[in-house]
């Protein structure tokens, strides 16, 4: 299932016809790439868009919006230089309170800052914080399960809220052996995903079946860079490393740097959509989340373009969830190998082995499924 269009957001988007001068919008995972057409020729004039994802920058551009790819920095902006700011806030704490922060320097005097989410989100929350910095004390309006809040700057505090740092990478020690740089922003930035370590505890049964080593290892969807950094034990001489948020590049980039004897490259990608070259592997844990939702289609992606990078008879490796294989018990492996096969190249070109890493929760490990071969 689809992630549905995200109501808080919608209600931002109508807010538009009520403002005037220049909008900034803080625009994260939670906002739609058809998002930016449904905004009229008229008002994509006067907006400007700050954007943490390279594929939400490339939909604004398309719609003829200025954007900027950035982990939200606001360094590049003037003081005191937009008439309202627009966010709709994000999952990590520390995301809002910086965006919050940030707002207050580059709002006009009497500049609005809305703030739209659900309960859930910690909307309300973040609206009297907010508002107790803007000297505005307001309450969030509700809009069925959304809330949104319009809080004028009047004399901003010197305190800011909490950011923690919000913009430092900072290292994190995930084992006696292992410490990595990562941050808020990033998904699961203060943890090791099991998925993913169950992939790289299954590398090396996967790597033999090679009969020559691979060489070269593109690392889908790379986050903060565990698969990456883990895998380049195996004996690659080239790594590229990709994804498509700005924190993320920003932390593998830090932590690809301490790798000996190895090319390696990050680079930001939708999916791997501005690679040009091929590779001997693929690594991958797509994603099964688009902000507060889950969305299953994002995986087709990484499939897709999974197809086009592979070099002739070699392999890809991906895990997966309980989003892409729901019941696996039931039936499901018929249904995963027609829809797998769909993204494979002609025959004997390339093969998908499929990991599936189902209720955890429920039932303490992961399994190794299939392979599929053309």
């Amino acid at each position: 299932m689809s992630s549905a269009p995200d109501k808080s957001i919608n209600l931002l988007i109508q807010q538009l016809s009520q403002l005037s001068g220049q909008w900034l919008i803080i625009a994260d995972e939670n906002w739609a790439q058809n998002v930016w057409s449904t905004i009229n020729n008229t008002d994509r004039r006067s907006i400007t868009v700050i954007s943490n994802r390279i594929d939400i920058v490339k939909a604004a551009e398309l719609a003829d919006i200025d954007c900027h790819f950035s982990d939200f920095d606001f360094s590049a902006i003037p003081s005191a230089s937009f008439d309202s700011v627009l966010y709709r806030v994000s999952k990590e704490r520390a995301t809002s309170h910086h965006v919050i922060n940030q707002a207050a320097k580059v709002l006009k005097p009497k500049g609005t800052l809305l703030l739209a989410g659900e309960k859930n989100d910690g909307l309300k929350s973040y609206v009297k914080q907010a508002g107790k910095l803007f000297a505005d004390p307001v309450n969030a309006e509700k809009n069925g399960k959304a809330y949104v809040a319009s809080i004028v700057l009047n004399i901003a505090e010197t305190q800011p809220l909490n950011d923690k740092n919000y913009q430092q990478l900072r290292s994190i020690q995930f084992s006696d052996d292992l410490c990595l740089q990562s941050k808020p922003g990033i998904f699961g930035w203060d943890k090791i995903d099991r998925g993913s370590a169950f992939l790289i505890d299954h590398l090396p049964q996967f790597l033999g079946q090679y009969k020559n080593a691979p060489q070269s290892l593109l690392d889908l969807g790379c986050g903060y860079g565990y698969i990456a950094y883990s895998a380049s034990q195996f004996g690659f001489n080239r790594i590229l490393a990709t994804d498509n948020n700005a924190a993320a590049l920003s932390a593998v980039q830090e932590n690809l740097k301490s790798l000996k004897d190895i090319e390696w490259d990050v680079l930001a990608t939708d999916a791997g959509d501005k690679i040009d070259e091929q590779f001997d592997t693929i690594l991958c844990n797509p994603p099964f989340h688009s902000g507060f939702s889950v969305d299953d289609q994002l995986a087709n992606k990484f499939l897709s373009q999974t197809n086009r990078l592979l070099n002739r008879s070699v392999q890809a490796l991906f895990v997966v969830n309980i989003h892409f294989a729901p019941d696996w018990d039931g039936g499901c492996r018929r249904r995963i190998f027609r829809r797998l096969r769909a993204f494979l190249p002609r025959p004997g070109d390339a093969a998908v082995v499929l990991i599936g890493y189902l209720n955890f929760s429920a039932s303490g490990e992961g399994r190794l499924n299939l392979t599929l071969r053309r």
